[in-house]
């Protein structure tokens, strides 16, 4: 192993969790391209998301999420691998009769990622690996009260998650190969007996490794599909919308690895969504460093 400190504006990939479905970020942890690669980093990440909300048909809102990170990632052997990452979150919420706009800090996540098995080629070049990480998100960040109308727009849903996450590499030729991951979160309630629903994912992306001056190019293209559970209060069904749902999205992920540094760009675009029975829909998310 050759760690590598990575330092400027960089990202490893999207995986955070805040108000789910209807405002901050996806429910699930995912670590992208660079579960395989074995280097130390520490840097920023920048992401933007959008939403439309609808009543009987009419649009009725829409959302802005800005979130800035810092991220890192410790290589603590071959076998062992750290991710943590601390958001500063801006949510912007515009109506026909008003607007309003929450910031702050959101919750921090820890993620230990265990490489179970890493074939290598004579050139050591990947050619099967499979890693399980488990993750954990803390309720430190900044939260909505027990009336909050626009809860989607903090940065911090106030409770405990608990995900685990399995990811799979196998090689196709020297430099294609396939990454697939499924993942499942299990969410706990807030201080005020609110719980936003489970979450299950899977994402698969055929990744091309292409070498250019003294750094690589990894590009992915692919899918992912996400089911939000419903939520609850006090384990009791909400009235109206429970952001209980489904995506279907279609993804683009760049990386630039040099010898220093890691510059990276994610693209996620809803394909086909069913969320509060049409009455919100998510629309380009982009996170980039």
């Amino acid at each position: 192993m050759k760690p590598l400190l990575f330092t400027g504006m960089v990202l490893w990939s999207t995986w955070a969790w805040s108000c789910d479905v209807c405002g901050g970020v996806s429910g699930n942890a995912t670590i992208g391209l660079l579960a395989s690669t074995q280097f130390h980093m520490i840097g920023f990440k920048s992401g933007y998301k959008t939403y439309k909300s609808y009543f009987q048909g009419i649009q009725h809102s829409r959302e802005y999420i800005f979130e800035q990170d810092i991220t890192a990632r410790w290589q603590v052997s071959p076998r062992w691998q750290i991710l943590g990452s601390l958001p500063y979150q801006t949510g912007l919420q515009k109506r026909d009769l008003g607007s309003d706009m929450v910031h702050g800090l959101g919750d921090p996540q820890i993620l230990v990622n265990r490489v179970l098995f890493h074939a290598r080629d004579s050139m050591l070049n990947t050619r099967s690996f499979l890693s399980f990480g488990v993750g954990i998100k803390i309720p430190a960040g900044k939260k909505a009260g027990s009336t909050s109308m626009i809860r989607n727009l903090y940065p911090s849903t106030g409770a405990w998650n608990l995900s685990g996450l399995l990811t799979y590499t196998p090689s196709i030729s020297r430099s294609l190969s396939s990454q697939n991951e499924v993942g499942f979160t299990a969410k706990f309630k807030d201080s005020y007996g609110y719980k936003y629903g489970n979450t299950s994912s899977f994402s698969s992306m055929l990744v091309g490794n292409f070498q250019q001056g003294q750094g690589r190019w990894l590009v992915g293209v692919g899918c992912r599909g996400e089911y939000f559970g419903a939520s609850t209060i006090e384990n009791q069904p909400l009235e109206g919308f429970t952001h209980q749902g489904y995506d279907i999205s279609g993804q683009l992920a760049l990386h630039y690895i040099a010898k220093q540094w890691l510059w990276s760009m994610n693209i996620k675009q809803p394909i086909y969504q069913n969320f509060n029975q049409g009455s919100l829909k998510q629309g380009l998310h982009i996170v980039t460093g």
